[in-house]
């Protein structure tokens, strides 16, 4: 796009966006079943270095194309939204998780950019 074109665009108040739409959906009150860690899964696929959380009830997704309704991952990188899950998990604690499909959609899962451990 002409760089004179998108100042004008900006300036007049319209904006064109080459961007797909992403959204990110926010579930509370979830209780943890099962914590699954998977190391080198297959060399090179998606599920590499991921921990997956399990939920006792289904999710239930309004605003994100995530169509696995019965799992999340976290990347193995995000250390602290890891043990933030094994506290609530290990303590009982319900949790509240933020999914986000600007990140990796695993087999239809999405990755959560965020998880609240609730009183």
């Amino acid at each position: 796009m002409n760089t004179l074109f998108t100042v004008f665009l900006i300036a007049s108040g319209m904006m064109i966006s080459s961007f797909a739409y992403s959204a990110s959906d926010h579930v509370d009150g979830l209780v943890i079943s099962k914590i699954r860690a998977v190391g080198d899964y297959a060399s090179g696929t998606i599920y590499d270095h991921t921990i997956e959380l399990w939920f006792t009830t289904s999710l239930v997704w309004s605003n994100t194309a995530c169509t696995d309704t019965s799992r999340i991952y976290i990347d193995a990188k995000n250390q602290h939204i890891i043990s933030a899950a094994y506290i609530a998990f290990s303590s009982g604690k319900k949790v509240g998780i933020n999914a986000d499909d600007t990140l990796p959609i695993r087999g239809g899962s999405c990755e959560i950019s965020y998880l609240d451990v609730e009183a």
